[in-house]
């Protein structure tokens, strides 16, 4: 809201309250953060909780929201913020990305696709996870369980020959559509 208060009359920040119970909701613009601005406001709330889980801000910690909250017998808890770890891959690292097996299927075949995928971006959320890009621009977005860096991101796997003409074969790649076929010197 910061950047926008020029355009809310002044509002930097916006107080939302949500009763878990009955599911109501109501939200609050506030200027600042001041210990009076939300005293004020939980003594003209209609309703009054038994518990009250905020985050670990400073507004709800001073010593007159805390007064007030003991006052009336509010049971008042914060949420702790699991911070993810650092990340394992990094923007621009070529990246394979898990196949899924079902229950019963078995096999030698590698767990990981042949495609290459680029990161684009890391997301640092509660599990870090990255936004990929394949060679046509699709973007998607994986956990770092399901991916793996390719050792060798320049080299693709022949599925087949499709035909022979001197010394070049058109080959189909493993993994790719028909699109893909292409010419290469034979081996």
């Amino acid at each position: 809201m910061r950047p926008y208060s020029s355009f809310n009359r002044g509002h930097h920040y916006i107080l939302t309250v949500i009763d878990a119970l009955s599911k109501y909701a109501w939200a609050i613009p506030l200027k600042s953060k001041e210990a009076r601005r939300l005293t004020k406001i939980i003594q003209e709330s209609e309703r009054c909780p038994r518990n009250l889980q905020t985050d670990m801000g400073k507004e709800f910690y001073n010593a007159d929201v805390q007064k007030l909250l003991k006052k009336h017998n509010v049971n008042h808890y914060s949420t702790v913020i699991k911070i993810a770890g650092p990340a394992k891959f990094k923007v621009g690292d070529s990246i394979r990305v898990s196949k899924y097996k079902t229950v019963f299927e078995k096999g030698c075949a590698s767990n990981w696709t042949t495609k290459i995928f680029k990161i684009v971006k890391v997301q640092h959320i509660n599990l870090v996870t990255y936004v990929l890009e394949d060679y046509r621009g699709k973007v998607i977005a994986f956990y770092d369980h399901e991916l793996h860096r390719a050792t060798h991101p320049d080299v693709y796997l022949v599925e087949k020959i499709l035909r022979r003409k001197g010394d070049e074969v058109y080959v189909k790649w493993l993994e790719f559509d028909g699109s893909h076929n292409s010419w290469i010197k034979a081996v």
